[in-house]
């Protein structure tokens, strides 16, 4: 559980400064920079989750058990 909080902070931390990268973000002076950064990880961070619900959605409809097709001859 200590391996997968690590990783999802890096994950995080990574995106974070991507973000700031991208869209050349003044962190420590500018609060325009500031606000623009909490509305572009914010949204970023909303996508994520709406996009792992919808892959959840997808792969609780698939059909994961193998079919069952037996013949009356091949069970003994």
């Amino acid at each position: 559980m200590k391996k997968l909080t690590i990783a999802i902070l890096v994950f995080l931390l990574i995106g974070a400064y991507l973000i700031v990268k991208q869209n050349d973000l003044d962190l420590k002076s500018e609060q325009e920079d500031r606000v623009s950064f909490a509305k572009k990880f914010s949204g970023w961070v909303f996508n994520i989750g709406k996009n792992i619900k919808d892959l959840t959605g997808q792969a609780t409809q698939q059909e994961w058990l193998p079919k069952e097709n037996y013949d009356n001859d091949t069970i003994k």
